[in-house]
């Protein structure tokens, strides 16, 4: 089978358990068939140092982001796929009940697969709404008569799924405060 990178991986064997409690740096390795390229960051012509967003910087990002989702999305089917068969010893119990969850429904397999789910949906929704602000404000001009409302409900979508992939990652989503002293 040809990895990412062309070279050949050896099939996995199976090996006999030699009793030790560490599992040594290479023992596992993923291949990927389908590479992937980062999208490339836009450059400026100006010569100055601001940072400036008009609609065609906006599209540009919404576009980057849209290349994001469809890996996400194949990483959680992937994952969704994966079974862990240890054996029928305590530990290996105990690593199955971890990985899969008691009934084979929960445990951390389930959390990384609702997690990546989450954050495909977030990654589409700021699309979404990057795009929507590039249509409502065609031109710089429009772009400087934005208000604070206008850019939070064009994000507010995405900000509830980050949120959920954050608690279904076992941590806690964050919340809106204000900082007034």
């Amino acid at each position: 089978m040809q990895g990412s990178r062309g070279s050949q991986q050896p099939a996995h064997t199976a090996q006999q358990y030699g009793g030790g409690t560490s599992v040594p740096a290479g023992s596992g390795h993923a291949n990927n068939t389908n590479s992937w390229s980062v999208p490339a960051v836009p450059v400026t012509s100006g010569q100055g140092h601001d940072t400036s967003v008009d609609t065609a910087s906006l599209d540009v990002f919404a576009n980057n982001i849209d290349l994001l989702i469809a890996p996400t999305r194949t990483a959680s089917t992937t994952l969704g796929n994966v079974g862990i068969a240890p054996g029928a010893f305590y530990h290996a119990n105990q690593m199955r009940t971890s990985v899969n969850g008691p009934n084979g429904d929960a445990g951390l397999k389930e959390q990384y697969i609702k997690t990546l789910a989450d954050l495909g949906q977030g990654l589409a929704d700021l699309r979404d709404g990057v795009r929507q602000l590039s249509a409502q404000y065609t031109t710089i001009e429009d772009a400087n008569t934005m208000t604070a409302t206008d850019f939070q409900s064009a994000m507010s979508s995405s900000q509830g799924d980050f949120t959920q992939m954050m608690t279904d990652a076992g941590g806690s989503g964050s919340s809106s405060t204000s900082s007034g002293s």
